[in-house]
């Protein structure tokens, strides 16, 4: 292998992107003249492992897993590889390593947590009120990376149709990520089962 071919492997951090559901598990630049990057790739290519199994996910840019959800993104003149999982699921969770087919060969492990954003009720699981009197319901969205941008409310399986009947209301706090549905002078076609769910899930 030429003797140029030596790069510097390093973390650059995790995300996630919930306009496309992906999810970056690590950003790993390679720190080294790009022109030797381009040059030497097929000599020292990138390599993704799934460290539960040591499954070789992708060499370069192709990939060597029959699971569709996974893929190597790299654009031509980075020095940036990423491996994408769309859609993640929990079972993904667990270590991985990003490798470089150098002399020596390096490496660089990390662990991926994927988490299912939900969210509760606190008011338990059942309420009772008075024909007449206000509705007061809070959720909070629990277990997301970031705050969700709405917080749907559901009485069964349908969306809570504030126009349909007047006295609705939800206040929605991002920072603390609850919301709180308001239903003023309650009467018995109100009833029902309230769930919520965040944006995100």
């Amino acid at each position: 292998r030429p003797s140029g071919c030596k790069y510097d492997c390093r973390a650059r951090g995790l995300g996630f992107d919930f306009r496309s559901g992906k999810v970056l598990l690590g950003l790993f630049r390679l720190f080294e003249n790009i022109s030797v990057v381009t040059r030497s790739l097929e000599l020292c290519p990138v390599s993704w492992i799934r460290k539960r199994d040591l499954h070789i996910l992708t060499v370069g840019v192709h990939t060597y897993s029959s699971d569709a959800r996974f893929a190597a993104l790299h654009a031509d003149g980075s020095d940036e590889w990423t491996l994408r999982v769309a859609p993640a699921q929990p079972r993904d969770s667990g270590a991985y390593e990003c490798q470089v087919s150098t002399e020596p060969k390096i490496s660089l492990s990390f662990r991926l947590t994927v988490v299912v954003s939900k969210a509760e009720i606190l008011s338990g699981p059942e309420l009772f009120v008075r024909a007449g009197s206000d509705i007061n319901l809070t959720c909070v969205a629990k277990y997301a990376p970031d705050p969700p941008s709405f917080i749907y409310w559901y009485r069964g399986e349908q969306v809570v149709n504030y126009a349909q009947r007047g006295g609705i209301s939800v206040e929605t706090e991002q920072r603390t990520r609850t919301s709180r549905l308001l239903i003023a002078r309650a009467a018995p076609h109100d009833s029902g089962n309230y769930t919520c769910a965040p944006s995100s899930s």
